[in-house]
């Protein structure tokens, strides 16, 4: 692997500390309440947006409950 490869994984596995996410990220969970669909339908919505370039997504470590783990978090881009 490259320096490039070894320094992203260690980015999503090697920190124990949180990461805030950026303003206008938002994990799947919390669209799912915001569009008020099931997880199904936000799943399909999602993975059609992410196909169409409609929606960024990032990795944020975030704390859930005793471990901190990478979540993915999407933002909507506006044209």
């Amino acid at each position: 692997m490259k320096n490039k490869d070894l320094e992203a994984l260690e980015k999503l596995f090697g920190k124990a500390v949180a990461e805030k996410p950026e303003k206008g990220f938002y994990t799947r969970r919390e669209l799912q309440k915001m569009w008020n669909t099931s997880e199904p339908i936000i799943s399909r919505k999602l993975s059609a947006a992410l196909k169409n370039k409609l929606v960024e997504m990032r990795m944020y470590r975030v704390k859930s409950g005793m471990v901190t783990r990478p979540i993915p978090h999407y933002r909507v881009i506006s044209k």
